[in-house]
């Protein structure tokens, strides 16, 4: 049976904030918990270690809890003083919570004291703009001790400037009413109703220029791809195109999706440091493929508002309400 996908029945939940709590609901259906799921399948696999014992000997949620505090002692993020019991007493605590501070910490490094020692560190850090790893040599010239340390760079500009033959600036983002590649938000109603498809954001006085209006089909083109899609103007930067990254492949009506995939667009470059890749900008052009026929796919609330002009449409609400 298929995971839970949600903390269940008193599972740890660690939230934004350091704060911890517990969390107590009811099962759904013949879905299981994740940890229910891998224990028994150490159990049927016989997993033991170096002393015969069952690798895994926990049973409940509580149990690993218990273990996992003392892999946390002395360590930041510390839950060696830490119980059920006080977290369902108190409904929330943060770490670190130990005999110390049993109560939870509220505030870190209030003395201006920083985990930045070498001594601390399983890593040293990286060059920014190289991605060259340092060394324990390197990370003690900077004096770390108990010092907060802020890297910088210069400013690198983008790897793909516009020019003649692609004179707009492509940007890539999120809308509100999706998550990532929408294997989850596309298939709530609302939020599918919200925000159903690929659309194109651009300026009034750039529609205007290549003869665009509001709801026509165009085609945005970079040196990699192209996507194609209903054109939304409204009041971006002038010179700048917009394409949500969301659309894709899995869901899309001819099983393709390359006409909607933003990230193919994008030059393939990576920050050295953190292995990000760059599927945020290019540079790109637009050209009109034909008349409006329905409305832009878009949200009509915040960025995504229409802007003001002849070809703007009357969309003011939105499949969820009023914008």
């Amino acid at each position: 049976m298929p995971a839970e996908q949600i903390r269940t029945a008193a599972r740890l939940l660690g939230q934004a904030g350091r704060l911890l709590s517990t969390v107590l609901q009811g099962f759904y259906g013949d879905a299981r918990p994740d940890l229910d799921i891998f224990l028994d399948f150490a159990r049927r696999m016989d997993l033991r270690d170096a002393s015969d014992a069952p690798l895994l000997p926990w049973h409940s949620p509580e149990e690993v809890f218990e273990a996992w505090k003392e892999c946390s002692r002395g360590r930041p993020c510390d839950y060696s003083g830490l119980t059920y019991a006080l977290l369902r007493d108190r409904g929330g605590i943060q770490w670190p919570c130990t005999t110390e501070h049993p109560d939870g910490t509220e505030r870190l490094y209030t003395r201006g004291d920083f985990r930045s020692r070498a001594e601390d560190c399983e890593t040293y850090g990286r060059d920014l703009l190289t991605g060259s790893s340092l060394d324990e040599e390197a990370y003690r010239s900077l004096n770390p001790d108990g010092k907060e340390l802020l890297r910088t760079a210069p400013y690198v500009p983008p790897p793909e400037q516009p020019g003649a033959d692609y004179p707009l600036w492509l940007i890539t983002g999120r809308t509100l009413y999706q998550f990532h590649t929408r294997t989850r938000t596309g298939r709530v109603p609302e939020l599918h109703s919200a925000a159903p498809d690929m659309w194109i954001e651009m300026s009034e006085s750039d529609a205007a220029a290549a003869g665009i209006g509001e709801g026509d089909l165009a085609e945005v083109g970079t040196r990699r791809g192209t996507v194609r899609a209903r054109v939304r103007v409204t009041g971006i930067r002038q010179g700048v195109v917009f394409l949500p990254f969301h659309y894709g492949y899995w869901d899309a009506p001819d099983g393709i999706g390359h006409h909607r995939a933003a990230n193919e667009l994008t030059p393939t470059s990576w920050d050295p440091a953190s292995k990000q890749p760059l599927f945020k900008t290019g540079a790109a052009r637009i050209t009109p493929v034909s008349r409006a026929s329905d409305r832009a796919p878009a949200p009509t609330t915040a960025a995504s508002r229409p802007g003001p002009g002849p070809d703007a449409k009357d969309n003011s609400t939105t499949p969820t309400g009023p914008s």
